[in-house]
């Protein structure tokens, strides 16, 4: 466990989405997370991940913070990155090892070197998982320890976000006397919320449809294969919406929400808000024409780049959808369709009754999930010189639990 994650000391988790900013405060009790109170707000100051307005943002920031945390004094964050760009990008080293088979030593030491090695220019490392050992060139193993080999080497997969995204928020947050303990990566994020670990071991995708992008993530043999983001989302629904009955966004995305559906209705007459004087009329089957269109677009493009990726195509086995754009209606028939695999709406696995049923929190539950359970965590702190010790910490302690 983390040496700062302390039963009785309270952090927030904070997700800073362009339709809302959610927050929850809790402490680690007994090895498990436990949410003190969550709030939410309606965003500004961001769009497109990019920061448009600071003092709007940190408006938001504070009063989400406020809200939710029941102490005083220095606030400590968990804080999700949103990059439409994310770079994948797997990278291998090697070191020679010694004649009486791999050691604990040797582990360590591999993995820091990879770690070091691990770097493009103007980009930051959010995520780093070890996915296979080497011995002597030619034979794979996810278990090295005390096999006989004279060269070891390690691959890993690597996520990078523009470093601009870690600085602007870095900034916003100093201003504010907040102290970020780590940033984690949006999708990610959310897969370790909704997707539990025979999902992950048997191949499973997840999809995050959130209002300006949607996150892709694959998973196999617990192991990250794939993930990317594409921008489209929940938002090109309600313009589409907003467009084709001639209404504003706000009253589109409430008929989006009260009526939608990607699955033929019958043809019944319902009555949307224009605003607070004027309502219209319009058929049930006029917004599926407008909606599911949009919807197949974006699983179609899912579906295609995955495809292109024969390693992905290969091991998914199952479809999870989460994010708020994930709750309309008939959204696992045609997920099911385009995928051939079985699909589901995903659950929040931590949380109260009320965030498990809330696929929009799944992004909030995650980094919740991902600052408690330290065997799994695998995200990469800021590397200066004050957060080195704490990268070196969580391998030691990784080599400890997992080649106990």
């Amino acid at each position: 466990m983390f040496s700062f994650l302390k039963n009785n000391n309270q952090f927030i988790a904070l997700d800073i989405g362009s339709q809302k900013i959610s927050g929850a405060s809790f402490i680690i009790k007994n090895g498990s997370p436990l949410i003190i109170k969550m709030d939410h707000q309606k965003s500004k100051g961001i769009r497109r991940s990019k920061l448009n307005n600071i003092e709007d943002l940190s408006s938001i920031i504070n009063l989400v913070c406020k809200n939710v945390s029941s102490k005083s004094g220095k606030k400590e964050l968990f804080c999700n990155i949103t990059d439409p760009n994310i770079i994948t990008k797997k990278n291998t080293t090697k070191i020679n090892s010694g004649k009486l088979g791999v050691t604990k030593k040797e582990i360590r030491k591999i993995y820091r070197k990879n770690l070091t090695e691990s770097n493009i220019k103007g980009k930051h490392l959010i995520y780093s998982s070890p996915h296979d050992f080497i011995l002597d060139d030619d034979n794979l193993i996810s278990n090295p320890l005390g096999k006989k080999c004279s060269k070891l080497g390690l691959i890993s997969y690597n996520l990078f976000v523009e470093n601009h995204y870690i600085n602007e928020l870095g900034s916003l947050f100093k201003k504010n006397k907040v102290e970020i303990k780590n940033f984690f990566d949006s999708g990610v994020a959310s897969s370790y919320s909704c997707l539990d670990n025979n999902e992950k071991k048997e191949g499973v995708l997840c999809i995050d449809i959130g209002a300006e992008t949607t996150k892709i993530v694959v998973y196999s043999d617990n192991k990250i294969i794939f993930c990317k983001n594409l921008g489209l989302a929940g938002d090109n629904v309600t313009s589409d919406v907003s467009h084709g009955l001639q209404i504003s966004i706000e009253a589109a995305e409430h008929a989006k929400i009260m009526y939608g559906s990607v699955v033929a209705p019958f043809n019944e007459k319902v009555e949307i808000e224009i605003d607070s004087k004027r309502r219209k009329l319009i058929s049930k089957n006029l917004l599926y024409g407008i909606i599911k269109p949009r919807y197949e677009e974006i699983l179609e493009i899912i579906r295609d780049r995955i495809f292109d990726d024969i390693n992905a195509r290969l091991n998914i086995k199952s479809v999870v959808l989460t994010g708020g754009a994930s709750k309309i209606f008939g959204i696992k028939n045609i997920s099911e369709n385009i995928f051939n695999r079985k699909a589901k709406v995903g659950k929040n696995l931590i949380g109260d009754i009320f965030s498990q049923d809330k696929p929009e929190f799944s992004t909030l539950m995650g980094i919740i999930k991902l600052a408690n359970d330290f065997f799994m965590y695998n995200q990469i702190p800021n590397k200066s010189s004050s957060k080195v010790s704490v990268i070196m910490d969580k391998i030691d302690n990784w080599i400890e639990e997992s080649y106990a």
